[in-house]
């Protein structure tokens, strides 16, 4: 009877703990919240160098700390809310302990049991009650565990609306393709339509190119046909088959995708011309030799195993895209879709290109997207769209007599590439040229002398570039006007350099620069001794070299080692092990909340008293059963000592409040700081950090997201557990010494026995969990490289390989986790054998001292059960000993990040900041190879200047380094060897946050934020003004499109920008670096994603 009463009464308790409700759902939402610091810290860290470009750091670091805010805010809830639940949980637990001795007081006074069956029924159950104590500390791990299989099993039984494999497989398809009165728009845009009645017929084996203005909707005809969309209303024919009665896997295995950005996955270049179905190496070489790439890839050192790097970066544009036909070949398909294939590349690779795409086109039904029209002229038939709709067809001549809108975006095209004259800057003596739109200026030039050119000498090839015979090429005969007037170069701290004319800069609302006599342009490379065994005369290798355009990372190269790498410094590497920081080190981290911490203390020592105080209290009640007294007095002592366990059960409600609701505050306050410190100390890295693998923005998320939890568990919550228990063993010990010190002496003695079981298991445990981590990394990299490139693998029926690859990889994890779960089973069995070891010592002696009457039965029950309630403070550490060793793996993570020092320090206060550009640029004698392939080199030994007021292009073959420069003088990399001046100054004299304040850049890829069009604009400068944002669009070509819009510059881009077109991106990010107003302008083929029209204009 006794027996059951207490297990209802403990089940009672555990269940108003599980059914935590509230804590559940607050839960829920500040893991919402946890979503949305995720995506704010990707934002900022996948496009480190359009942050940087832009010096937003500070804005980065107020949207985190905003964002974190809410996350506190619901933690401290969720603090109180456990604070009130575990209170009364451990209140009920010994309330309802006071209930069931005072029913076993009944039965005994009764006659219906005695004293030794009460006590023994007694003892199992509370031995029970602590095991329930210990677990239910982890009602709150389960609750998150709800949270996340929730989401879970909601994503698995999810059930895709365009997932037909049980369709039809046409056994001899032909390849007529027909869009039959199609309406489209996209979900995220509903009201916005990208089709409108659109109707285009190809005929089998037939070449259909489909060109048309920027928005114009041509792009989405390939998700159509691909089925990544279904079209609203309408019709998508195959052969006069509806497609979606088409097998899906089937439907898109017939199919061949080539696209301008192609997707390669982190494998070998073997597996990734493989990916759309599984070949013999012959067959892959036979398909890269079609697509002209099977050249360079056997230049590789490794050939075809050649890893291509994360997301295809070490590879140049060309040869991705070669590496996407060799896989659209070996596919064998017999529709083929061109998404704009060579729109990115320089001429001659767009040559050898659309050699290999005229092979693979030949005998397949062939849909060409195309931005370029003199590269569709030979297609069979040109369809013209505009605004969603079919409005010309024909072939190239048929529509040049129509003299319609393909004539007009051909003469637009051809317009473009007559000889520019100077648009912006009309060059007369002491002339103005003022840029005006309406009321608002936001540039205007004041120029002081007329350009002179002078024809090159013949260029001479040489590495890191070209030189002219006599060493230089030059705009203007003159030399002197290299630099700014000597009392000018004086005032701003410059080295006097020549010049006699006084330049200035105002920048205020109006952008307003006078420039000293235009100065010459020189392009040089002078040879510097080499090592031993370089050749001076050989040029650098396109393959040598990488031209970085990622926002995550630079692009890497693959090439034979340098022979002369001994002028270049391979990458640093620590020289020391770090050790996990100290608890100090983590209480100074929680200084600021010494209150909270004194309070939770308070309310833990308390909950940890009553520990041997409730042990002391049950022998006074078990001696009293072995005393031969009267019913009454036994019935009187029995109840007052009842009485005194259900105060103190009242009593641990508040205590435990005070512990979990006050160290709950202090860990969330912790935790936010941490993740703050670890975020800002992120954003003072050089961009060479965020290059390394282990430093993507995914992993760098997690980290940040784990490791800055893990240090609240690290300190609050081991405090908390360290207060506790520290607080029980002492009063046992206290306790013990009063009542008999010979027992306590051999209690204590036991606590070394403890100790050294908990280092063991830690070691134990350290030898098996190394690599765990690791292998989820790589697995998740696995599964993140399949969602980053899913269009691919959609498209080229690659679910099952990826699934392979990530089978194989949890396998590995598995296998390796049975014997950490073995190593983790018996050190935690040995710790629990040392605890019953120790409790039978004491027991014994227990025994031994009640034989040799050094101490009475009362005496010895009291103390004996004392100490055996304490062992158990001692063994909860023990359980978590898993848990804290992870966690020191992220504390050293933790403080890694923040203490780092940058390479490339952007906080100099001491740096130069003079109040003038002039933007004179120059590279000196670079050598520069990437941090992360330090034996590749990407310049050597070269020399460029460009006086202020001047612009110069850079031109070259894919790789030759274009690229690399404008990331110099950004500061993103510092050159290995040689200098980078502005104004005759080294960069790394200045300040870097002022330097890229002066710097205008626009990148190839355009970066847009998933935010407003407005705020993506505003980005370049905050405080502007309306007119000024508008202004800014107008001159970028932007302001027409956007405002078309339902929302106009309230539109919302859609993820990374996803709602909006090439073209319209560029704009965007155009208009976004006019806004910005800087003097120095860098340019990374910034129009290459804007069509004809567009281009001459923007």
């Amino acid at each position: 009877r006794l027996a059951e009463n207490i297990q209802d009464a403990y089940a009672e308790a555990a269940s108003v703990a599980e059914q935590n409700q509230p804590s559940l759902r607050v839960s829920t939402v500040e893991n919402d919240a946890n979503i949305h610091i995720v995506f704010v810290f990707l934002q900022a860290v996948s496009y480190i160098r359009t942050l940087y470009a832009f010096t937003n750091e500070t804005l980065a670091k107020y949207s985190y700390a905003t964002s974190l805010q809410a996350t506190l805010r619901y933690g401290i809830l969720i603090s109180l809310v456990q604070g009130l639940g575990l209170g009364f949980t451990y209140g009920l637990a010994i309330c309802s302990c006071a209930l069931q001795l005072w029913f076993g007081r009944f039965l005994v006074t009764h006659d219906r049991a005695h004293g030794g069956e009460i006590i023994t029924a007694l003892f199992a159950i509370i031995l029970s009650g602590l095991g329930l104590n210990q677990a239910a500390t982890n009602f709150y791990s389960f609750d998150q565990g709800r949270i996340a299989a929730y989401r879970l099993f909601e994503m698995i039984s999810r059930s895709s609306s365009g997932s037909n494999q049980e369709g039809n497989m046409s056994p001899s398809l032909q390849g007529n393709i027909e869009f039959r009165n199609v309406y489209f728009s996209y979900l995220s845009r509903p009201e916005i339509p990208i089709l409108s009645g659109f109707y285009l017929t190809v005929p089998a084996k037939k070449a259909v190119a489909l060109v048309g203005r920027n928005g114009s909707g041509k792009s989405s005809i390939i998700p159509l046909m691909e089925r990544f969309y279904d079209p609203t209303l309408g019709e998508v024919l195959l052969d006069g088959e509806n497609i979606k009665n088409l097998k899906l896997e089937w439907l898109r295995s017939q199919i061949g995708l080539v696209t301008q950005e192609p997707a390669l996955l982190s494998l070998s270049i073997k597996d990734n011309i493989a990916y759309g179905r599984d070949a013999t190496l012959d067959q892959i070489e036979e398909a890269a030799k079609i697509a002209h790439a099977h050249t360079f890839i056997s230049s590789l050192e490794r050939g075809y195993e050649t890893q291509v790097g994360r997301a295809g970066l070490a590879l140049t544009e060309e040869q991705k895209i070669k590496l996407s036909i060799a896989r659209a070949v070996l596919l064998n398909p017999t529709i083929l879709l061109l998404d704009e294939v060579t729109g990115g590349l320089d001429f001659e690779a767009e040559r050898t290109v659309q050699e290999a795409l005229d092979l693979l086109m030949l005998g397949r039904s062939t849909i060409i997207i195309a931005r370029r029209l003199s590269l569709i002229r030979n297609a069979d038939y040109i369809a013209v769209m505009e605004e969603g709709q079919l409005v010309e067809m024909g072939t190239h001549d048929e529509l040049l007599a129509l003299d319609g809108l393909y004539a007009e975006l051909l003469k637009c095209e051809e317009a473009a590439k007559l000889p520019r004259r100077t648009p912006v800057r009309n060059y007369k003596e002491t002339s103005t040229f003022q840029i005006e739109k309406e009321s608002s200026s936001i540039y205007s030039f004041q120029e002081s002398s007329s350009p002179k050119f002078i024809k090159s000498p013949s260029l001479q090839r040489i590495p890191g570039g070209f030189r002219a015979h006599d060493g230089a090429f030059n705009s203007q005969e003159s030399p002197k006007a290299h630099s700014p007037p000597p009392e000018k170069m004086q005032e701003n701290g410059l080295p006097v350099d020549g010049g006699d004319k006084e330049p200035s800069i105002r920048r205020q609302d109006s952008f307003e620069m006078r420039l000293p006599e235009l100065p010459k342009l020189e392009v040089q490379s002078t040879q510097r001794p080499k090592s031993s065994g370089s050749d001076p005369e050989s040029p650098v290798s396109p393959l040598l070299t990488s031209d970085p355009k990622s926002e995550r990372s630079h692009s890497q190269t693959f090439s034979r080692p340098l022979s002369h790498s001994g002028d270049i410094p391979m990458k640093d590497k620590e020289a020391h092990h770090r050790e996990a920081p100290s608890f100090w080190r983590l209480a100074q981290l929680s200084f600021a909340e010494w209150l909270y911490a004194v309070l939770g203390s308070i309310g833990a020592a308390i909950f940890g008293s009553f520990n041997p105080l409730l042990a002391y209290v049950i022998a006074l009640i078990v001696t009293a059963y072995y005393r031969r007294q009267e019913p009454h007095h036994l019935q009187d002592e029995v109840d007052r000592w009842c009485l005194i366990i259900a105060c103190m059960g009242i009593v641990t409600v508040v205590a435990n409040f005070l512990q979990h609701f006050y160290f709950g505050i202090m860990g969330e306050k912790m935790t936010e700081r941490v993740r703050r410190m670890m975020f800002s100390a992120m954003l003072r890295n050089e961009v060479g950090w965020f290059d390394e693998e282990e430093n993507n923005a995914d992993t760098l998320s997690m980290r940040l997201a784990n490791d800055a939890t893990f240090v609240r568990a690290a300190f609050s919550n081991r405090l908390s557990i360290f207060v506790q228990d520290s607080t029980a063993v002492l009063v046992a010990l206290l306790i013990g010494m009063l009542l008999h010190w010979r027992l306590a002496l051999v209690a204590f003695a036991t606590l070394p026995v403890l100790t050294v079981s908990a280092i063991a298991q830690k070691l134990w445990l350290a030898g098996f969990s190394k690599g765990i981590q690791e292998m989820h990394r790589k697995a998740s990299l696995v599964l993140e490289d399949a969602v980053r490139n899913i269009y691919t693998v959609v498209a080229f029926c690659a679910g099952n390989k990826v699934m392979e690859l990530y089978r194989l990889q949890l396998k590995r994890i598995l296998k390796k986790s049975f014997f950490h779960g073995m190593a983790i089973g018996f050190a935690f069995g040995f710790s629990q054998f040392l605890l019953f070891a120790c409790n039978a010592l004491l027991l014994w002696y227990t025994a031994h001292c009640v034989k040799r009457r050094y101490m009475d039965l009362p005496t010895a029950v009291k103390e004996y059960m004392v100490f055996s309630f304490a062992t158990f403070a001692l063994v909860e550490p023990f359980g978590l000993a898993p848990y804290i060793l992870k966690r020191r793996k992220s504390l050293t993570s933790v403080f890694e990040i923040i203490e780092r020092v940058p390479k490339i320090e952007p906080d100099d206060n001491t740096a130069l900041k003079p109040p003038n550009v002039y933007g004179s640029i120059e590279l000196k004698n670079v050598d520069f190879c990437y941090p992360t392939h330090p034996e590749m080199l990407v310049l050597s030994n070269f020399s460029l200047k460009v006086n202020a007021g001047q612009t110069l292009a850079v031109v070259g073959v894919s790789g030759s380094g274009k690229s690399t420069i404008i990331s110099l003088i950004e500061r993103f990399y510092d050159p290995v060897a040689g200098q980078v001046l502005l104004d005759g100054r080294d960069l790394k004299t200045y300040n870097l946050r002022w330097l890229r304040n002066h710097l205008g850049l626009v990148q190839q890829e355009p970066i847009i934020f998933s935010t407003t069009i407005r705020e993506n604009i505003i980005y370049a400068r905050h405080n502007a003004s309306e007119a000024e944002m508008k202004e800014a669009a107008r001159i970028a070509n932007a302001h027409h499109f956007i405002s078309s819009l339902p929302h106009g510059y309230d539109t919302h881009v859609g993820m990374r920008g996803v709602d909006l077109t090439p073209g319209q991106k560029q704009r965007i990010a155009i208009a976004r670096v006019v806004l910005k107003n800087a003097p120095i302008l860098l340019l990374d083929e910034a129009s290459s994603s804007i069509e004809s029209e567009s281009s001459r204009v923007v």
